[in-house]
């Protein structure tokens, strides 16, 4: 239902004369990342109109994203037995892209503000991390970075804790997942504006301050 109604923003939308911007969050799981999104939705609809909300891989039945994501969190649904680390983050960029082209450039290229729950530096860190060679994910994010072409985000928030939201499991994991995309943050800060946004108060002020740099921009 939610890919018709896509269908249809865009139809009647048609090419707006001023591009929307794009706002990115990132950070590991278990930073709170996904509750954080989900509660600015609901404040920037209730306030504001012109923002969409998407997510990567994505969820949205009928979509590339939606299949992916059940590949990677249900694999024994499709009889996979396992599933390399680089395989895994290549299916991801598929749906990137697929999502970049159908979805974010129409709706940008049509004045709409697009909010992200992810961007490709997911697939550096959680590659990186999981041991996959890093001149091989360099090349499927080049990939990715060619459909994006010269858009860049207006702001990429990097939701951080010290630690996780009820993952008391992997620690050592997670601490590097968080190391990585602190550094990853540092390079990415030299091309476009990043935010670090700590996770340490309640949900409502956090989203307060997301919402007020996004609304700086966007309106």
């Amino acid at each position: 239902m939610k890919l018709q109604l896509y269908q249809q923003l865009l139809h009647n939308l048609g090419d707006g004369a001023v591009r929307g911007k794009l706002f990115v969050f990132e950070g590991p799981d278990g930073v709170g990342k996904t509750t954080i999104v989900g509660a600015l939705k609901e404040k920037l609809r209730g306030e504001k109109t012109g923002f969409e909300f998407m997510s990567f891989p994505g969820k949205e039945s009928g979509t590339l994203g939606s299949a992916i994501y059940d590949i990677h969190h249900s694999p024994d649904r499709y009889g996979i037995t396992a599933i390399s680390e680089l395989a895994k983050q290549a299916l991801h960029i598929a749906a990137h892209i697929d999502a970049i082209e159908t979805w974010i450039q129409p709706l940008l290229r049509a004045g709409v503000n697009v909010v992200l729950d992810r961007f490709w530096w997911s697939t550096i860190v959680y590659g990186e991390v999981g041991g996959v060679d890093t001149s091989a994910l360099g090349q499927l994010v080049a990939a990715e970075k060619l459909v994006w072409a010269d858009t860049l985000p207006s702001i990429a928030f990097l939701v951080d804790r010290e630690q996780p939201i009820d993952r008391s499991d992997k620690m050592e994991t997670w601490l590097k997942l968080r190391s990585r995309y602190g550094e990853l943050s540092s390079v990415e800060g030299r091309d476009y504006r990043v935010v670090v946004l700590g996770n340490t108060t309640t949900v409502e002020e956090v989203v307060n301050r997301a919402s007020s740099l996004i609304e700086a921009i966007a309106l």
